[in-house]
C-alpha cells in the first residue's frame, strides 16, 4: 500500500496525517499529535534538534504509521513567500529572471537561502503579457537545522514546503463553487494569510501574532499567570458574556491587528480584481477553534466566515472519529499529504 506522511512541526504541537489513495479519494491511515519539546524550534543545540527527532519517532510509533518518508513545512514566519508578476518568459528565461527578482524581495543574500518558484498563471491565464509566479526562499540554516532534525528521526524527507502553500493545497479542494476565498490559518505564533482564487493561490503574507500574544495580552490585563490567560483563553475565548467581556476586552488589540491586515489583504484584491469579492473566509490553525473566533471574524471582517474542514473528501474509519473535530488543527498536516 502506497502511503503519503504530512508532517507539521509546530511550536506548540507535531502533527502527523497519513493518507492513501482509494478509489479517486483518499482514506485516513494514521493520525495524531505530541507536544513539541519547550523552546526546541527555537534553539540550535544538538541536543534540541535530537529531543524534537526523539518526538517525531515516538509519534510514528504511536500513530501506526506505516511509512518512514514525510513532506514537511517550514514555519511561515521564518520563510519568504510572495506572489509576483513577471514578463511572459520561457522557462529557461524564467530561471534567470527569478534570480534578480528574488534580490528584489527577499531581505538576505541570495547565498544564505535556497530559491525555488512556481508558474500559478501563464500569460494565456492572466490574459495580459505577464504571469503570476510564486516566489519562495527559505534560509538555509532552516533548510539544515529542518533536515537534522528529520535524519534524527531516522526518516527520509520527499518534500518541503511552505504552512500556507500546504493549508491552500488542503482548503481549496473544499471550496466548492466558491470563486474567491480567503483562508486565515491562526497559528500560536503567527496568522497566516492566503487568498485562493478559482483554486489557485494569488495572495500569502504572515503576521507575527497568533494564540501566544492573545494568552500575553489576557495575562498582563487581567494579571493573570500566562498559564492561567490560556486556560481562560481556551475556556471562554471571544465570547462577549464570559468575564462581563473583560477577555474579549484585553485581548482586542491584538485581535484588531489581525483584522487590519485581513481587511488590507481583500483590499488589495478588490484592487487587482475589481469586478470580484471574496466570498467566505475560512479559518485554520488551533486558535481558529476558540469558542466565538468565527462569529468574531464574521462580525469583524464583514463577511461569511467558517472554520475549515480539511477532512472534507477523506475516508476515515470510525476509531478515527475524536479527530473529526479537530480539523482546524490537522489542515498543515493534511495539505502536506495529499501532495
Amino acid at each position: 500500500m502506497h502511503t503519503t506522511i504530512g508532517l507539521d512541526i509546530g511550536s506548540h504541537k507535531i502533527k502527523l496525517v497519513e493518507l492513501t489513495p482509494e478509489g479517486g479519494n483518499m482514506r485516513l491511515v494514521a493520525v495524531g499529535s505530541i507536544p513539541t519539546p519547550p523552546k526546541s524550534l527555537t534553539a540550535n543545540a544538538p541536543s534540541d534538534i535530537d529531543a524534537v527527532g526523539v518526538a517525531v519517532k515516538k509519534l510514528l510509533r504511536d500513530t501506526g504509521a506505516k511509512s518512514r518518508t514525510v513532506s514537511i513545512s517550514f514555519p511561515e514566519s521564518l520563510v519568504f513567500t510572495r506572489v509576483i508578476e513577471v514578463p511572459a518568459l520561457s522557462q529557461r528565461e524564467l530561471a534567470s529572471a527569478i534570480k534578480w527578482e528574488a534580490e528584489q524581495y527577499i531581505p538576505l543574500p541570495l547565498d544564505q537561502v535556497n530559491v525555488d518558484f512556481t508558474v500559478l498563471r501563464d500569460s494565456k491565464e492572466t490574459g495580459t503579457n505577464k504571469m503570476d509566479v510564486l516566489l519562495v526562499a527559505a534560509p538555509r540554516a532552516l533548510v539544515e537545522k529542518y533536515m537534522a532534525i528529520m535524519e534524527a528521526a531516522e526518516v527520509t524527507v520527499s518534500v518541503a514546503e511552505t504552512e500556507i502553500i500546504a493549508t491552500s493545497r488542503a482548503l481549496a479542494r473544499t471550496m466548492g463553487t466558491l470563486k474567491s476565498a480567503m483562508i486565515v490559518s491562526l497559528g500560536a505564533q503567527t496568522t497566516d494569510l492566503a487568498i485562493i482564487r478559482s483554486g489557485i493561490l494569488v495572495y500569502t503574507r504572515s503576521i507575527s501574532a497568533g494564540g501566544e500574544a492573545l494568552s500575553r495580552a489576557l495575562a498582563q490585563g487581567l494579571g493573570f499567570e500566562i498559564l492561567q490567560a490560556e486556560e481562560f483563553k481556551r475556556a471562554y475565548g471571544l465570547e462577549k458574556d464570559k468575564l462581563q467581556g473583560k477577555i474579549l476586552t484585553a485581548i482586542a488589540p491584538i485581535m484588531d491587528t489581525i483584522v487590519g491586515e485581513i481587511k488590507r489583504a481583500m483590499a488589495f484584491f478588490g484592487e487587482k480584481h475589481k469586478d470580484e469579492q471574496i466570498e467566505t473566509v475560512f479559518l485554520s490553525g488551533g486558535t481558529a477553534r476558540l469558542p466565538g473566533m468565527v462569529v468574531y471574524m464574521a462580525e469583524h471582517v464583514g463577511i461569511e466566515a467558517q472554520l475549515a474542514n480539511p477532512w472534507l473528501g477523506i475516508i476515515k474509519d470510525p476509531r478515527f472519529a475524536s479527530v473529526e473535530a479537530e480539523g482546524a488543527s490537522y489542515t498543515v498536516a493534511i495539505g502536506l499529504a495529499l501532495r
